[in-house]
């Protein structure tokens, strides 16, 4: 009796193919899920053998068969051919015709023999003739299924399409209420962004790995994206420096994806409780990581008149350095940059009330070496991959942040509550200046006003909004009254830290192109006028803008 082998590849949730009975040659196939592990099941005459497949050597096999696929995509059409190949030998041996032949070996494919005759290479023509049929089944009927499941998904109002090269926005796909991924293969540079077209859905988060993809990817489905919500990652592209959109009939949104961490680590582990006190943080590195999580703290720390935060970097380049040397804080904060490295400044690390790792590699080292010299201090330490490593030591104060499968969500990237504040603020801004009271349909107005900005004010704007939050806790905390003087101090200062971490710089005379503003003084030497500018005009707009905190 011959051997019967049969496999299975089992996940948690689906048996993806067995067939111990009509398949004995063994043939199974692979396809990607989301679970650590994949078990394949062997089985040999009733014994079951289990292999487990964990998830880098799945990637490696996975990426194997792509890649064969990918350079040879004829072999597809080769493999689909083998079992007419095989039944034409196996019946010529038979004596058949050369038309006979063709005839029969065809009708294998529709498990319809034309006769009764059987030897090895017919017995073998069946059984892949029926692996071949039933693979082109299942291919239509997934295709069918995801194209149903796609139609049924944009009908929602709130659909949303995720466009991307990367597993990163494949994990913001996972998070999507209503919505599906696009994906497409990073390494096919011709056409990636070719293959692919702007769905029928309200809202598009286009996240490719490179900046110029994503940029292409909107020119080039300019028309279909009329009037829809897209939501643009950049990485090394600043959004600040980008032309109004008015022109497109775009609701154009740019995010970077260590912008949405900084502004969520500081929402997380904010200094308001100690407002009132002196904090000293070092933040170690400056790269993207640390450059943005620097940026959101100097705009978004602004809690007291009275209050003394200092921000210690090292890492920094030349250029970096002398950069955050021209910084003004408009308060007592300060701004300290070192030039050595953190390993020898020992005696500044024990002063510190929360060190910032950013670097990805040396965080034992550096817990580690802190918690020698200043065991009391905070240790926030950015990790991919943050779970458990604050349980490996005694101190409580250890903090593992970083979790882009968190962070990144389609409710972080599309943050409508902010967007919706930073517009009403522009709006507001604009009624001000016309001297006017809002419209009826105020939204649409403000939409209207919105789309003539260009990438910097749309962003001044929405880091007002992001600030808000801690006036109003200021205020709902008896620190200062509605429209109070105090009010707009903090209001100034959070303003004019926006234009010089923006590269603005003071003049006599406001000139946009050169980034020069008259108003970056002193809040004492400005104008009533101008001073009110940082209050709120609208009491119609103030309503509504505190309803979305």
């Amino acid at each position: 009796m011959k051997d019967k082998i049969a496999f299975r590849i089992v996940d948690i949730n689906e048996i993806i193919y067995y067939s111990p009975n009509l398949f004995p040659l063994g043939y199974f196939t692979m396809k990607g899920t989301s679970n650590k592990e994949l078990l394949l099941e062997m089985t040999k005459n009733g014994n079951v053998m289990k292999v487990k497949l964990n998830k880098r050597r799945r990637r490696t096999v996975l990426k194997l068969l792509h890649a064969i696929k990918e350079k040879c995509p004829w072999i597809s059409y080769v493999l689909g051919v083998i079992p007419f190949i095989v039944g034409c030998i196996g019946y010529a041996k038979e004596g058949l015709s050369f038309w006979e032949t063709v005839y029969a070996a065809l009708a294998v494919y529709f498990v319809n023999p034309v006769n009764d005759m059987t030897n090895g290479y017919i017995l073998f023509a069946e059984i892949t003739s029926v692996l071949v049929v039933a693979s082109i089944i299942l291919s239509v009927l997934r295709y069918a299924y995801a194209k149903m499941g796609h139609f049924f998904i944009r009908l929602s109002k709130d659909a949303t399409v995720v466009y991307t090269d990367n597993e990163m926005g494949q994990a913001v796909g996972e998070t999507v209420r209503h919505g599906y991924v696009m994906y497409t293969d990073p390494d096919d540079d011709e056409n990636k962004i070719s293959k692919l077209k702007a769905e029928k859905v309200r809202n598009h988060i286009v996240m490719f790995t490179d900046d110029m993809d994503n940029v292409s990817f909107i020119s080039k489905n300019e028309k279909k994206l009329q009037g829809d919500n897209i939501y643009l990652m950049l990485r090394d592209v600043d959004p600040t420096l980008l032309d109004a959109v008015d022109e497109s009939k775009m609701n154009l949104h740019f995010f970077n994806v260590y912008d949405v961490l900084a502004r969520d680590y500081w929402k997380k582990y904010n200094l308001y409780d100690r407002r009132k006190g002196k904090i000293k943080i070092a933040i170690i590195g400056f790269d993207q990581v640390g450059n943005a999580i620097f940026k959101y703290g100097y705009l978004n720390n602004i809690f007291s008149l009275v209050q003394s935060v200092e921000y210690h970097i090292w890492g920094a380049s030349p250029a970096e350095v002398a950069f955050l040397n021209t910084l003004h804080t408009m308060n007592d904060d300060k701004i300290v940059v070192h030039d050595r490295g953190w390993e020898e400044d020992i005696e500044d690390l024990a002063q510190m009330d929360r060190v910032i790792y950013t670097f990805l590699d040396g965080t034992i080292e550096l817990i580690q070496f802190v918690l020698y010299v200043n065991p009391l201090a905070e240790i926030h330490c950015y990790s991919d991959t943050p779970a458990g490593l604050a349980k490996l030591y005694l101190s409580d104060k250890i903090v593992a942040f970083g979790d882009m499968k968190e962070i990144l969500t389609e409710e972080s990237i599309e943050n409508e509550r902010l967007y919706r504040q930073g517009k009403l603020f522009n709006y507001d801004y604009s009624l001000r200046y016309s001297n006017s009271q809002p419209a009826q349909d105020f939204e649409e107005a403000a939409e209207k006003e919105w789309k003539k900005l260009n990438g910097f004010f749309k962003s001044s704007n929405v880091a007002r909004a992001d600030h808000y939050w801690i006036e109003q806790r200021l205020k709902a905390d008896g620190e200062f009254d509605e429209d109070s003087e105090d009010a707009w101090r903090i209001e100034h200062i959070r303003w004019s830290r926006f234009y010089y971490v923006n590269h603005w710089s003071y003049a006599k005379e406001r000139d946009n192109a050169r980034r020069k503003h008259n108003l970056l003084v002193p809040y004492e030497e400005l104008e009533y006028s101008e001073k009110a500018k940082d209050g709120i005009y609208s009491d119609v707009l103030r309503a509504e803008i505190d309803k979305l905190v």
